[in-house]
């Protein structure tokens, strides 16, 4: 197989080419990332305080590394005070569940836990991997997670709800996956504000081909889904007009040692020891979608991440290679439980050279 020689994307990413020393495409469109840094982030952050209410912000979090790292910072370091907010995702890991408990008993915060009405996650999970089984399509692997993207109406909610006006978050630059657009025809360098509206129209056109994700049922979900998954969205807008949206690692160098020994060190934060990455393990849906990712592109969401990682300076390609090879190994174990929790009675079609038709 083809590898970049540069970074470690392989020929089966999407749209990939090489030029005449093997270096792939996307190296060469490869921009060094700049943050808005710490100076900005704390005048923002002083706009936001105000003697007279409970909070200063909303910090959402998963008990994933990135969101418990960012609670830290906005208490520890800058002194918010901080309402976190958290959805009780049916598929969440018992040990991020832990870490959340940790993170708030230590910084001493409120938090405030919300969950959807009816099993409607479970529910919308198995009808659309259903469907997907039907028509293997990596453009809609993101369907499987359509119900967490309606997580921002409620929190979005919270926030008026509280008088808050800006909700924190631990997204970083290097997560914003080059693949995933690629499939929707979204140019991998397009900036982020566009990114999810020029992808509605690729999401639309492939859905088309496969009718059974607009079912009656879970047509809501879908509708409310791509009114408010993104801050740039028509939904989010209107109804989080006066609420502003902060990504922490758009401001200050996101830095995975540090990150680590910090909320292990000050918050007893931990990750499953039976996996060999730290990286979104709270929600078991994700080692489904990259096993779906392995069986229609070749590819993982890690594969993405660490040749950005690479390009960026932040680790050598030979040290991605080494990670890839470890880490990217599908985790039946965690698959088995998600699916076994979504109803399935057999899980044998997983291995399978093929998917059933369904």
């Amino acid at each position: 197989m083809k590898i970049c020689t540069q970074c470690v994307l392989t020929e089966t990413m999407p749209n990939i080419t090489f030029d005449s020393n093997g270096v792939c495409n996307f190296c060469h469109q490869t921009k060094k990332i700049e943050f808005k840094g710490e100076e900005k982030l704390l005048k923002l952050l002083d706009s936001f305080r105000n003697p007279e209410n409970k909070y200063d912000c909303i910090v959402t979090l998963s008990g994933g590394r990135d969101s418990t790292y960012t609670l830290l910072k906005m208490v520890k370091d800058y002194k918010m005070k901080v309402l976190a907010v958290n959805y009780e995702n049916p598929f969440t890991d018992p040990v991020a569940k832990k870490n959340i408990e940790n993170a708030v008993k230590y910084l001493n915060v409120d938090l405030i836990r919300f969950q959807f009405e009816k099993n409607i996650h479970e529910k919308t999970f198995r009808h659309n991997f259903n469907t997907w089984l039907k028509d293997p399509n990596p453009a809609l692997i993101p369907m499987l997670c359509i119900s967490c993207k309606t997580i921002w109406y409620t929190i979005l909610k919270i926030a008026k709800q509280q008088g808050i006006h800006c909700i924190i978050s631990g997204g970083n630059p290097y997560e914003d996956n080059s693949f995933k657009k690629e499939l929707l025809n979204v140019a991998s360098d397009e900036k982020i504000e566009n990114t999810f509206i020029k992808a509605i129209s690729g999401i639309i056109w492939e859905t088309l081909k496969n009718p059974g994700y607009y079912h009656p049922i879970f047509i809501p979900t879908l509708i409310k889904g791509y009114l408010f998954g993104d801050p740039y969205c028509v939904g989010s807008r209107l109804l989080g007009k006066s609420v502003l949206r902060i990504d922490l690692f758009d401001y200050i160098e996101w830095n995975e040692d540090e990150i680590l020994s910090r909320i292990r060190n000050e918050l007893q934060w931990d990750s499953p020891h039976n996996l060999p990455c730290t990286w979104r393990f709270d929600c078991h849906v994700g080692h489904l979608k990259e096993f779906l990712y392995l069986k229609t592109i070749g590819m993982t969401e890690r594969d993405d991440l660490y040749a950005k990682m690479v390009r960026q300076g932040l680790m050598t390609r030979d040290e991605a290679l080494e990670r890839l090879d470890k880490e990217n190994p599908v985790q039946f174990e965690y698959i088995e439980t998600l699916l076994k929790q979504a109803g399935y009675t057999d899980v044998s079609f997983l291995y399978n050279s093929s998917f059933p038709k369904k």
